[in-house]
């Protein structure tokens, strides 16, 4: 029986003291898994090492895809488009600091087969166990209640970065939002991807997961900030239908 296809993609500015170690285990970790998996980094104009290190690890390895871009850093938006270059049927994404343990991957991928269009990690659902800063747990807390309560979702964590799809779904959403060239999105890009789901009505499960903050997170006010107005214009655009 063939195996199912999926495209695993991750992330990567500037993680050259983590890339190898990381990389080397998120394999590890999808040679056990009963799927035929292609996992794809994309990097988003890495100044550092990255480039070098994911061309000599690709080398050894057929499934894993070293996706380099000029033009970043910009976010998501490299990483989104890449999802049309997907081969498989399921795209999953996750980041590289590896903050949900991999042990769900399968249970994202599963969940994907019993019908549901998209997939997400939450932090915040009964059964999660998340470990971060205070100062972060109450600003994603108070996020996750002004998107809730702002545009009327059920969704208790719009921002985690470990999400699976159908293909066609992913795709549809990437190219209803488009690429943001003035890099306005930033963060929100998680957010206005669901936000954009529900109104087309797909079906979102969120699983409980264990999550560890990774070393590189800070809380950057100003760029946090910024997410509010861009959340707020975005709602008038999606109510006049300029999408």
């Amino acid at each position: 029986m063939e195996k199912m296809k999926i495209s695993l993609f991750i992330p990567v500015y500037n993680e050259e003291k983590i890339i190898k170690r990381n990389v080397e285990e998120i394999l590890k970790e999808i040679d056990k898994l009963p799927f035929d998996f292609e996992l794809v980094v994309v990097d988003d104009s890495s100044t550092d090492n990255s480039g070098s290190i994911l061309e000599k690890l690709s080398k050894k390895r057929h499934n894993l895809i070293h996706l380099r871009y000029e033009n970043g850093p910009t976010r998501r938006e490299n990483l989104a488009q890449s999802f049309k270059k997907a081969k498989g049927n399921i795209v999953v994404f996750m980041d590289m600091d590896l903050a949900t343990n991999l042990q769900y991957l399968t249970t994202l991928i599963n969940t994907i087969n019993e019908g549901y269009d998209i997939v997400t990690g939450s932090r915040y659902v009964k059964g999660s166990k998340t470990k971060r800063k205070l100062s972060r747990l109450i600003a994603s807390h108070l996020f996750n209640i002004f998107v809730r309560f702002y545009y009327s979702t059920n969704i208790r964590d719009h921002e985690c970065g470990f999400k699976a799809f159908k293909k066609e779904v992913i795709t549809k959403l990437v190219d209803e939002m488009g690429f943001d060239e003035k890099l306005e999105r930033g963060v929100a890009w998680d957010t206005e991807m669901l936000i954009r789901a529900l109104r087309h009505n797909y079906k979102i499960k969120e699983i409980p997961i264990i999550w560890k903050e990774g070393e590189k997170s800070a809380l950057h006010f100003s760029r946090e900030y910024k997410i509010f107005p861009y959340l707020i214009r975005l709602k008038k655009k999606l109510r006049n239908k300029v999408i």
